[in-house]
């Protein structure tokens, strides 16, 4: 009778989950989606020959680190344009939260805990949820942690098979994180050794932090694991199955050393203050910790993830998935430590026809006001985004000739609209290490307005579109006599380079 009434409680949830999800979605798309498009398309029309066709230096080397993605996200806009995108982008979030549900009880057996653990999810992760390649990479990560811990409950080997085949996902759909389906696997990999050392080492005294620690911490020794690590070192193979040739095995080396994570924020070292989430998810995990216990692989999991996030703030996309499902255990395990079976109290109070009712009510009204309010909005942004500039430059000038000079947070736009561009968010395509010229152009971009005259000269360009009053290009091309103001709006100025005239002397007779 109680198992059929957690049943109910699940489909329940599920539907508030969706519910709740659909009205967290930003419908304004980011940059990346553009030029995801039009990747898509030209992989369709010509395939991939690791070539830019879309900035206007010429012989540009492009690897497509998510080509796949691309391709898909191409398809839905051929036939539904935006709004299907957006909608992609719900069905994608949805199927996240409900891959963590299903993690959560898989690891507790407990449907209230995952149901709490699923809600923080929804909360932390909903800022990452829009139409870019990782959110199919988190749902990637997600399926290969709950694959992990399913095997390690049950030892069948279909398991295995499905996580090397999600490694040949990964390497096609987003290779920049392939990596980081590798880092998944230490926290096991790690405990189980740190488990075999434990059985042979005997110490002669008992200290009293040994004793603290074995109290805190549980470590597993689970014999499964030894069939982990060679999945994990076949997996390494299926770099090869990709149409990118060795990319899988030097993107990550490659961005390492390029000098993108120095100007791109995703790339940067967190900010604690702008990041309050990171925070919370530690401190409430070690602290829940410290008063109960936590598994070995669940400390150097949210270790990991807290140490990627301070070194770059792109990873706490990561650890607002994978550190929610670790606190979901941690929680779980507090609870039951301490013996606080709130479960059947809550189950009998949410059953109540008054407290359902009430409680889907509230989330209806709540999730109704936001996707109102998101429904209000474009699809692209008009103050980011120069559409009525662009308008202009297709209608007035010829793109194939034009050689613009513009910024990297629209570029990505143009390119949509068939404009050649200096530079766009596919950041790392302009620095050495891919580009393979011996020229940095990331670098010329984030230092022009230094010595733009110069530079210009250079990249030989023709016309300078930049936000209005809100870059230095906006003062000195407005105060420099080889430039004029060819179009101009609320957000956005276009210049074009005046022809420099010959001096003619003439002498009269």
């Amino acid at each position: 009778m109680l198992e059929e009434k957690w049943k109910k409680f699940k489909y329940v949830f599920i539907i508030w989950i969706i519910i709740f999800a659909v009205g967290m979605i930003k419908k304004t798309f980011q940059n990346d989606t553009f030029y995801t498009i039009k990747i898509g398309e030209l992989i369709l029309k010509n395939g991939i020959d690791m070539m830019d066709h879309f900035s206007f230096h010429s012989n540009l080397l492009y690897t497509y680190p998510h080509w796949l993605y691309d391709v898909f996200i191409y398809i839905i806009y051929k036939y539904t344009g935006y709004a299907g995108i957006y909608i992609s982008s719900i069905i994608l979030f949805l199927m996240l939260l409900l891959l963590v549900f299903r993690t959560n009880y898989k690891i507790t057996n407990n449907y209230l805990v995952s149901a709490f653990g699923t809600f923080i999810c929804a909360l932390s992760a909903a800022g990452f949820a829009t139409a870019r390649a990782q959110l199919v990479s988190f749902i990637l990560f997600v399926i290969e942690i709950y694959f992990i811990e399913t095997f390690l409950k049950n030892g069948k080997k279909r398991y295995l098979l499905g996580l090397m085949l999600i490694s040949l996902i990964l390497c096609n759909v987003h290779v920049a994180v392939w990596p980081f389906y590798f880092v998944l696997y230490l926290p096991y990999v790690v405990e189980y050794i740190i488990a075999i050392i434990l059985d042979k080492i005997k110490l002669k005294k008992e200290y009293k932090f040994i004793n603290f620690l074995k109290k805190k911490i549980i470590v597993e020794k689970n014999d499964n694991v030894k069939y982990l690590f060679i999945v994990m070192l076949l997996s390494l193979f299926t770099g090869f199955l990709t149409p990118l040739g060795t990319t899988p095995y030097t993107y990550l080396i490659k961005t390492m050393m390029g000098n993108s994570q120095n100007y791109i924020q995703e790339h940067q070292m967190i900010d604690w203050k702008s990041s309050p989430f990171a925070i919370v998810i530690a401190a409430e995990t070690i602290f829940l910790a410290f008063f109960s216990r936590i598994k070995l692989r669940d400390l150097f999991m949210i270790s990991g993830l807290i140490l990627m996030s301070i070194f770059s703030i792109r990873h706490l996309a990561l650890l607002a998935v994978i550190g929610t499902i670790c606190f979901t255990r941690v929680f779980y395990m507090f609870l039951e430590l301490f013996k606080f079976d709130i479960s059947e109290t809550i189950l009998n109070f949410l059953r109540k026809k008054t407290v359902t009712i009430l409680f889907f009510v509230f989330v209806i009204i709540f999730c109704t006001l936001m996707l109102r309010y998101q429904l209000k909005k474009d699809f692209i942004d008009k103050e980011m985004y120069p559409v009525e500039a662009t308008k202009y430059i297709k209608e007035n000038l010829n793109v194939k000739e034009i050689r613009l000079y513009n910024d990297y947070n629209y570029g990505s736009y143009l390119i949509l609209n068939n404009i050649p561009v200096f530079v766009d968010s596919r950041a790392d395509l302009y620095t050495k290490q891919f580009s393979g010229f011996d020229y940095d152009i990331l670098d010329d971009y984030q230092f022009m307005a230094m010595h733009y005259q110069e530079k210009f000269e250079f990249y030989n360009i023709t016309h300078v579109l930049t936000y209005k009053n809100d870059t230095v290009f906006d003062d000195m091309l407005k105060k420099d006599d080889n430039y004029k103001i060819l179009y101009e709006d609320d957000n956005f100025i276009l210049f074009e380079k005046l022809e420099k005239l010959p001096y003619i002397i003439s002498f009269e007779n």
